[in-house]
């Protein structure tokens, strides 16, 4: 990992569902803490599996939390309404319950605002964390996230909000604390999208971006001529007939997955310009656990790091 993205504080881990952000993120999380950061991975949305990859037996430096807007917001209404009769009223009252559910933007405010305050809080005159890592919610949904601060600066007039909105918006555009990291997959509508969210990021939001992470690629390529002995041997009378029909067949769709991954990521690669590219291979795993985690979290510090090519490609199952 370079040194600039390393000394990062907020890290926002973005991209299209389904193409492994949350295990990217928690990969990452897991990178930092064992580089000596007191590191907080966010998840943003209910049920999200970062607690569970995680586990309990994450390096000590590292914690996890879930931010919501509604538990955002009635925290920050506890600072500034102390007595807790009041408070209680407050949050009872269907006059809360009807704003909370239908004023536009304000559980994405307050969740941002939740992380704004956890990346700038201080605890005996020194930060906090360290590190934060942030699994956000798929793109278009991180884009809304992301955009909300800037929203409300420039919608409320001078006062609390506009103040508070301002110094949200600072830090995401602050390029010495904030990176978003962008993963795909090398197929094409997950390209598209991430090339699209990273137009979105650097023009209207002027965010800093930090690495393009190409997930789960597939690299092997089998002779065609070899695939079709086998599948010609398959065809004889023999016990081990069925086995050489599923090895035929599974070799050629793992080159036909190459040929698109080689494609896709040829797209990516001049779409991002002189973005940095991490590419992560595909593991070929009945079950995702731990170990597979730390694989991934090896992998990625690696390809951060600018290694050799080989060192992100290790010749394995997992190639």
């Amino acid at each position: 990992m370079s040194a600039s993205l390393l000394e990062r504080r907020l890290h926002f881990v973005v991209g299209k569902g389904g193409v492994g952000k949350t295990t990217v993120a928690a990969a990452l999380a897991l990178t930092l803490a064992r580089r000596g950061r007191r590191t907080l991975a966010v998840e943003m949305e209910p049920g999200g599996r970062l607690a569970a990859l995680l586990g309990r037996e994450a390096d000590p430096r590292l914690y996890v939390l879930h931010v919501d807007g509604r538990t955002a917001l009635e925290e920050y209404l506890s600072l500034v309404i102390p007595v807790k009769r009041l408070l209680a009223t407050v949050f009872q009252s269907k006059v809360y319950q009807y704003f909370v559910a239908a004023a536009p933007g304000l559980k994405e405010l307050m969740t941002v605002g939740k992380i704004w305050y956890e990346a700038t809080r201080r605890e005996g005159g020194q930060p906090a964390w360290d590190a934060l890592v942030v699994d956000a919610p798929a793109t278009g949904h991180s884009l809304q996230y992301l955009r909300m601060p800037q929203a409300a600066r420039e919608t409320f007039g001078a006062g609390l909000v506009q103040r508070e909105a301002t110094k949200i918006t600072e830090l995401l555009r602050d390029r010495r604390a904030t990176a978003v990291h962008l993963v795909t997959l090398a197929e094409e509508m997950p390209v598209i999208e991430t090339l699209e969210m990273r137009g979105q990021l650097t023009s209207a939001l002027q965010l800093p971006l930090g690495y393009v992470i190409a997930n789960r690629l597939h690299r092997r390529h089998f002779d065609p001529a070899a695939v079709e002995r086998l599948r010609v041997a398959a065809t004889a009378p023999a016990p081990e007939r069925a086995l050489l029909h599923c090895v035929a067949e599974r070799a050629a769709e793992e080159s036909g997955w190459s040929d698109i991954n080689a494609a896709s990521l040829a797209r990516l690669r001049a779409g991002i310009g002189d973005a940095p590219l991490v590419e992560l291979p595909f593991l070929f795993v009945e079950e995702f656990a731990r170990t597979e985690l730390e694989q991934v979290a090896r992998l990625l510090e690696a390809g951060m790091a600018g290694r050799a090519e080989g060192a992100a490609r290790p010749r394995s199952r997992s190639s």
